[in-house]
């Protein structure tokens, strides 16, 4: 999934922790159904992030992905 990212968004692992993952993303998706996608993706990936964060919002989540320039995703 890294590479297909890699392709896609530019994104550029910047960061490796105990558990975490950070990425930057030079170039967010541009239109809402390829951040849908992503996000859908980020779910397939990560779970944790979807069950652990109270305030992420699934059903706007794709729209955060068109703005942002970094992802983190974390596995406990």
């Amino acid at each position: 999934m890294l590479r297909s990212w890699e392709h896609r968004f530019g994104v550029r692992v910047v960061g490796l922790g105990h558990g975490t993952l950070y990425l930057s993303v030079a170039a967010p998706p541009t239109d809402a159904h390829q951040a849908r996608v992503l996000a859908a993706e980020h779910y397939l990936v990560c779970p944790d992030v979807f069950h652990e964060d109270p305030d992420l919002d699934w059903s706007t989540y794709h729209e955060e992905l068109m703005r942002l320039r970094e992802w983190r995703f974390w596995w406990d």
